[in-house]
């Protein structure tokens, strides 16, 4: 038996859906054409939306837009939402799907902290140890999120913590690295190999939070040559979408963003 919903509160939930990045401000004509309805109807919706403190009427120009009283509900949101267990299904999947293991990263400070990883099922396997730190200029997963922070971000990391050489292999030079970044940046991903750990390749994409702004990424890893660049490259779709999955589950709305100079502050405070 289906169960009985109140129509008027789905209404009043459908107004306040209506408004998104792309459609901030809205008349009383666009929501009463949106939501179908009379515009009397929509104005009594508006007026106790206004009430409530949860949107806003311009009195210049009469439109009306979300009320500041709604981030409230943003911080309850925030406290419960465990991203590792929404994240792990997703790696599972991966996991199955690659032979290799999968990993969820985090970044915090200077660094990506490894917040969950799902193993290989093959005897010979790459495993991070959960809760541990990465530098962000070696391995993929690191570069995947250091691409999409500010120049400034960039700078401040390079004088602070210098580009230490991880493997023989590491990149240390930081024009050849602002390269590596360019393309990062332009293809949508990361792939390295021996920059980390020796006889090891990852691919890994960047994980955006609901503002743009890049909060960690999603990787896979293995060793060479099982884990070869090919397969390695086969799979990068199959992470963007589950990349882009996770986000949507998060409320992301898929887009880039650089990190600003105040963000910059924050991280190295």
């Amino acid at each position: 038996m289906a169960t009985k919903t109140l129509k008027s509160l789905e209404k009043g939930l459908d107004l306040l859906l209506l408004f998104s990045r792309d459609r901030p401000v809205l008349s009383l004509h666009e929501i009463s054409h949106a939501l179908a309805i009379p515009q009397s109807s929509a104005y009594r919706l508006l007026a106790t939306c206004r009430k409530k403190n949860v949107i806003v009427r311009d009195p210049r120009t009469r439109k009306y837009a979300l009320d500041a009283g709604l981030l409230r509900l943003q911080a309850a949101i925030r406290a419960h939402l465990d991203i590792t267990r929404i994240a792990t299904p997703h790696l599972e999947e991966l996991a199955a799907r690659s032979g290799e293991t999968s990993q969820l990263y985090l970044l915090q400070g200077a660094e990506v902290i490894c917040a969950e990883a799902i193993s290989s099922p093959n005897m010979i396997r790459f495993m991070p140890e959960k809760g541990k730190g990465l530098p962000l200029h070696a391995p993929a997963a690191g570069r995947a999120v250091l691409a999409f922070l500010s120049d400034e971000f960039l700078t401040t990391y390079i004088a602070q913590n210098g580009l230490r050489a991880v493997t023989p292999y590491t990149i240390t030079e930081p024009e050849a690295l602002r390269t590596i970044l360019a393309g990062i940046r332009k293809k949508g991903f990361a792939i390295s190999f021996q920059q980390m750990y020796l006889g090891a390749r990852g691919v890994a994409v960047p994980l955006f939070d609901h503002e743009g702004t890049v909060i960690g990424s999603l990787g896979i890893s293995g060793p060479d040559p099982r884990f070869s660049e090919h397969h390695a490259l086969e799979l990068v779709q199959v992470l963007q979408e589950h990349v882009g999955r996770l986000s949507a589950t998060m409320g992301g709305a898929g887009s880039r963003q650089r990190t600003d100079s105040n963000s910059v502050r924050r991280i190295f405070r």
